[in-house]
């Protein structure tokens, strides 16, 4: 894709007052005018209108976006400055311009098929019994790699839940590959991504419904892969969208005590629009009404994991998410719930987090017998 696709929102941002940069955790994490939303469309634009060359010290900037789209939610004009930055991203890669922490990622992820650059599939059956993989399973959970990388029992517990509440068709993927390819994607490297879905796509065809964990995996899976003219046949559902009609319909063995606030993933809360759904199945479940924030829902602030930035530019990616842990403490609730690993992993790197749980983990409290 061109950077003249993009055309109508690179001349929107460069010409705004930069209102949005109060919402981009990168510039809040930074504070610094280069990384603002309106600063790297600049820096597009001039790429695209040939008035700046694609090197590496640019390129650089352009991997400063945590693609969480917060700052489509304060545009007016609806901006989606991540798919522009991408297709930037893209083109610094095509160019052979890429700073040499995306080279060095890429290299990690072509040597394991992953972006933590360890063996997923020796680690994942080390957290899920083999009971779990059923081959004529028609409906698998596809944990994703971050789920597997945090190395907890939600995945053992996931399971455990599913007999809990009397379901019996839902088995664990046994595939190699175990990423769905998206750090190719927020890389720039859309060949990469291709041929990497491409497989998944092949590992993935059997099946009539999908279940993910991670909303970012869902995303992938049903959105990005149409992209680049792919398509998996199954239903893809994040975990919430397929626990819902279950949980409504099935009383808890008891409540859980303790007082929770929701943290909304960027993935499930602004790309996939699914806010009320988590927190409703938690009401179901909690003895204490979720405490929630000025910054919450399709308005929440990111937890400094996505845009490959936790993987490239670690430092800034702990800022963002330390921003975040204080804005989720100043609810006063003791814990923090939410749905996906990602966003686990990153508030809870956090010193001093809160205790960060996963929407599973509570539901396994309320029905365990």
């Amino acid at each position: 894709m061109s950077l003249n696709s993009h055309k109508r929102d690179l001349g929107n941002c460069t010409y705004c007052p930069k209102l949005c940069r109060f919402c981009c955790p990168a510039a809040e994490a930074e504070h610094s005018e280069t990384v603002t939303p309106w600063a790297k469309m600049s820096l597009v634009e001039m790429v695209r209108a040939g008035r700046l060359e694609a090197c590496d010290e640019v390129g650089e900037v352009f991997y400063h976006c945590f693609a969480c789209l917060h700052c489509r939610t304060h545009c007016k004009h609806e901006n989606d400055v991540p798919a522009a930055l991408l297709s930037a991203r893209n083109m610094v890669l095509t160019g052979g311009g890429e700073p040499a922490g995306v080279s060095s990622f890429l290299g990690k992820f072509y040597d394991t098929a992953n972006p933590w650059g360890i063996d997923l599939s020796a680690e994942y059956k080390k957290l899920v019994d083999k009971r779990y993989f059923v081959p004529e399973a028609q409906a698998v959970l596809f944990s994703g790699c971050d789920a597997i990388k945090n190395g907890n029992d939600n995945l053992k517990k996931t399971f455990e839940l599913m007999e809990l509440i009397g379901v019996d068709y839902l088995a664990a993927f046994d595939g190699t590959d175990l990423c769905c390819g998206m750090p190719l994607w927020q890389a720039g490297d859309r060949e990469g991504f291709k041929a990497h879905a491409k497989k998944m796509v092949g590992s993935l065809s059997s099946y009539r419904t999908i279940v993910c964990p991670c909303p970012t995996c869902v995303y992938a899976l049903k959105t990005l892969y149409e992209e680049v003219d792919l398509k998996i046949s199954a239903e893809i559902v994040h975990m919430t969208e397929f626990l819902g009609p279950i949980i409504k319909n099935t009383k808890p063995q008891r409540r859980v005590s303790g007082s929770f606030v929701f943290h909304d993933p960027c993935y499930l809360g602004r790309y996939l629009e699914k806010t009320n759904l988590p927190r409703e199945i938690l009401a179901s479940v909690l003895e204490e009404e979720l405490s929630e924030l000025v910054w919450e829902g399709q308005d929440a602030a990111c937890c400094g994991g996505g845009g490959l930035v936790k993987h490239v530019l670690p430092e800034i990616a702990e800022q963002a998410a330390v921003l975040r842990m204080d804005q989720l403490k100043s609810s006063g609730a003791n814990s923090v719930a939410t749905a996906c690993p990602g966003c686990i992993e990153k508030l809870g790197s956090v010193a001093d987090a809160l205790e960060v749980v996963d929407l599973i983990e509570i539901l396994y409290l309320a029905y365990q017998k």
